[in-house]
């Protein structure tokens, strides 16, 4: 029987920069409005992103992705450049809530700054339901970057170790932010997480039927073990071939620990293992990943998915350091890509980790931890290549397409909210 009813008009706010080399939270949402030209007739969605000038993308007739100038971008504060994403400090965006008034279902994907806030203004306004998704560990990257930010300021001295120390400035900082993640989530129809400790949270405010999980998907075309191909990387980056190599993916700053990986590999490097590092990303750090490491290391900045995916199939071990993700886009297309990998414990990835089939995970932050499990794969390469297998075998079996994750994670809570049968 034909569909009669109007398409369900859904607003997604994603209160960062789109641009071509932009993090997974971004990402996320590209890849499920994509899937949602191919999977969601009966939606009409509007991806709203910041963007450094007004204008509209149209991906399909119910498809498309709007960009916004911000009211007050965080760039626009100098001790706050560092920070890896840029977000508005407005209380209010008039040019996005004017964009929301027709909307039946406005979907959140923060709960703390400028589009978070118009939306529940809007929400509230006119009577529409608000959804929520959790894409950043915002509460995790507060407590990191209020520290540096502080070192920033008043330097390393006495001054800054009382605010940091003693008067624990920055995990203050933390807590405050998870109170508003609390809040927005409550005022929320329903909430979508990442991870087991995120849905407790949110059940502490929320019904756990209106508490949902949300996955990330995967390109197979794209991120495939067939995409491997030495000879290419190293006529192209110079990357010797015969070096065992490790990978890094992400924005290589002080939140992601790429420096306490690469010291790890100089110490293993230094006990005379021959290893490579591949950090595919840009950030503060990359300079000094480069210094410590000379010929040992390559740098090339941020690449497009399609060469990101014959890096990850050509390497041997793909390496992730940072404890505060929260689904990360890149161990799901490492493993899709037949690599091994090694992530931090409390990162989440242990949820898509066979601990020594597929990879393994690291508990502690310091360089020391990480040359201690790096050392038996890289002095075993047969054990390597196995988890490698096993990684490629058990990301075909069980990672979702993001058609999958838009159909069976996404649209039954939009429905639900809205009030409607799927």
């Amino acid at each position: 029987m034909t569909d009669t009813r109007p398409a369900l008009k859904v607003a997604v706010l994603v209160d960062l920069l789109w641009r071509p080399d932009a993090g997974g939270h971004v990402k996320c949402w590209e890849r499920l409005s994509e899937a949602a030209v191919r999977s969601a007739p009966g939606i009409d969605l509007t991806v709203h992103f910041q963007g450094e000038e007004e204008r509209t993308v149209t991906l399909a007739p119910n498809v498309r992705h709007r960009h916004h100038r911000p009211v007050f971008s965080t760039a626009r504060i100098p001790f706050l450049r560092h920070v890896p994403d840029h977000t508005d400090l407005a209380r209010h965006h008039p040019r996005l809530a004017a964009r929301l008034q027709d909307c039946d279902l406005i979907h959140t994907t923060d709960a703390f700054f400028a589009y978070a806030r118009t939306a529940e203004r809007v929400a509230r306004a006119r009577r529409v339901p608000l959804v929520n998704s959790v894409h950043t560990d915002t509460p995790g990257y507060t407590r990191i970057f209020m520290a540096r930010t502080l070192e920033g300021l008043f330097g390393t001295g006495a001054l800054t170790r009382l605010l940091v120390d003693r008067l624990a400035l920055p995990t203050k900082g933390e807590r405050d932010m998870l109170a508003k993640l609390a809040r927005h989530q409550a005022r929320s129809a329903f909430a979508l997480v990442s991870r087991p400790e995120e849905r407790a949270r949110a059940e502490a405010v929320l019904p756990p039927e209106r508490v949902g999980l949300l996955r990330r998907g995967i390109d197979r075309t794209l991120f495939t073990p067939a995409a491997r191909d030495r000879a290419w990387l190293e006529q192209a980056y110079g990357v010797p071939r015969d070096r065992v190599l490790v990978l890094f993916a992400g924005r290589i700053n002080r939140g992601k620990r790429p420096m306490t990986l690469a010291h790890a590999v100089h110490t293993l490097r230094g006990e005379g293992l021959d290893l490579h590092l591949l950090c595919a990303g840009e950030g503060e750090e990359k300079a000094q990943v480069q210094a410590l490491l000379g010929d040992a290391a390559t740098c090339p900045g941020a690449m497009p998915q399609s060469v990101l995916a014959r890096f990850y199939a050509s390497s041997d071990l793909f390496v992730l350091p940072s404890e505060i993700e929260v689904n990360s886009n890149v161990v799901r297309e490492a493993l899709c890509s037949g690599v091994a990998v090694l992530a931090h414990a409390d990162s989440g990835a242990g949820a898509v980790l066979r601990e020594g089939e597929t990879g393994g995970t690291v508990r502690g932050s310091d360089p020391e931890s990480w040359a201690a499990a790096l050392r038996p794969l890289v002095a075993e390469p047969e054990r390597l290549a196995a988890m490698a297998r096993g990684a490629g075998a058990w990301a075909a079996a069980n990672l979702p397409s993001w058609d999958d994750v838009l159909v069976e994670d996404v649209l039954p809570v939009w429905a639900a909210a809205a009030g409607r049968t799927p």
